[in-house]
């Protein structure tokens, strides 16, 4: 595959030039970072705490059916696509998009029927449903894209979903009184509209049930551990912060919140070398296993060195920025930052192992290494926590990540993994 990519037609008005398609696939995940972060800002700062945290509430559902059907759908799509003959691509999208719709219509269904044991849901549950439909669809839409070289699409869609967005949240900030969260929902769901038609139109392909027993084959071998892996680490993750602001106090969980968002460059790095590289990873790991071996070599040194200077520099200025973005009294959680920073050093140490497995025909080491690490990490959790308080749970983080590496890397060393396994290691 060539390492630069020609600007369509369409895009002539960008110039004629040749730009490598990580870098757009940087700019878009940036995009999706930032308008994230920036209207998870506007909602704390602007509107109050109260509507922040019950947006939040409901942005941990819309969080677990995304990871659900990133199990289902994108996830497999990412190592399947790749092996796949040029001439079956074409029905293996449209067979995924058609999936999308059902596993959308059984999300919605989930959340109407779920909807009456939450108090004051009627109120924000339309408004909900549209941003969970659009969110879920568009989610799948943009990683075919990146899977399918359509990078420039994927960086204007966006574009067009995150500006929208902050437009419409600036224009609330401004009016004569608080939004309400029905207001801030509306806002999120009919933003993400127009860049789902965008996404859409550059994909040029319907849905469609068809081809199921041809592809769900291959595609099942990796949903039956993805799923209950992707379960498993949506609920590992938020029990953990539950327990802190359980066991702690809100400011432990507010403090831990911030230390998250603090972090959210490496999330976007992490999730772009995930949407862009593992597809490409798959083909030279199916075709030409050494060549899979020096171009994943060449991944983590490239992601060991982008990561490595920042993290030291956050580490030193944990402080600082504690102290100015943070809660008052705030200063006293810098070394919980500082400990953030070893926990994403070790997850971009452990990343290739995390690829590798992701790439093999069986998931059961991914969702194994997840149940292991997991069960550490809660097992240990009340007495980190009692302990080190806040940064309890960082370390709680980080023991879990190093038992993940740890599993992994036993289990593609071992000899019953086979040739291409034992090779890919």
């Amino acid at each position: 595959m060539s390492s630069t990519l020609t600007l369509a037609p369409r895009a002539a008005g960008l110039g004629r030039l040749a730009v490598a398609p990580r870098y757009w696939v940087v700019a878009g995940q940036a995009t999706v970072s930032g308008t994230t972060f920036i209207t998870n800002l506007f909602i704390a700062k602007l509107w109050g705490i109260q509507i922040f945290g019950a947006y939040s509430a409901w942005q941990l559902v819309l969080l677990l059916v995304l990871a659900g059907q990133g199990a289902i759908i994108s996830q497999p799509m990412q190592v399947v696509l790749g092996g796949l003959p040029a001439t079956r691509r074409p029905a293996y999208r449209r067979l995924l998009l058609g999936w999308q719709l059902v596993v959308s219509g059984l999300a919605v269904l989930g959340i109407v029927a779920g909807a009456r044991w939450l108090p004051q849901a009627a109120a924000v549950l339309p408004a909900f449903v549209l941003l969970l439909a659009a969110a879920t669809v568009q989610d799948t839409l943009r990683k075919l894209l990146l899977a399918g070289g359509q990078v420039q699409a994927a960086l204007l869609s966006d574009v067009v979903s995150g500006g929208g967005q902050l437009l419409v949240l600036g224009l609330l900030a401004l009016g004569p009184g608080p939004a309400t969260l029905p207001q801030v929902m509306w806002a999120v769901g009919l933003t993400t509209m127009p860049a789902l038609l965008l996404s859409a139109g550059a994909l040029g392909t319907w849905p469609s049930l068809r081809g199921g027993r041809w592809f769900g084959r291959r595609h099942g071998r990796q949903v039956r551990w993805l799923l209950p892996t992707a379960l498993l680490q949506w609920a590992s993750a938020n029990v953990l912060l539950v327990f802190a602001g359980w066991a702690g106090s809100p400011v432990m969980l507010g403090v831990l919140r911030l230390a998250q968002t603090a972090m959210g460059l490496f999330n976007m790095g992490l999730q772009t070398v995930e949407n862009y590289a593992l597809p490409r990873l798959s083909q030279s790991f199916s075709r030409a296993p050494q060549r899979f071996v020096t171009e994943r070599a060449a991944l983590a040194r490239k992601m060991l060195l982008a990561a490595a200077p920042v993290l030291a520099l956050l580490a030193a200025g944990a402080g600082p920025l504690v102290a100015r973005l943070g809660p008052a009294g705030g200063t006293d959680y810098a070394g919980l930052l500082r400990w953030c920073c070893l926990l994403y050093l070790v997850i971009v140490l452990v990343y290739p192992l995390r690829l590798t497995v992701r790439l093999q025909a069986d998931s059961r080491h991914y969702f194994g290494g997840y149940v292991l690490s997991i069960g550490v990490s809660l097992l240990s959790v009340r007495w980190l926590t009692g302990h080190y308080q806040a940064s309890g749970v960082v370390l709680g983080w980080l023991l879990a990540q190093l038992v993940l590496g740890g599993y992994w890397a036993w289990s593609l060393r071992r000899p019953a993994g086979g040739g291409r396994e034992k090779m890919a290691s």
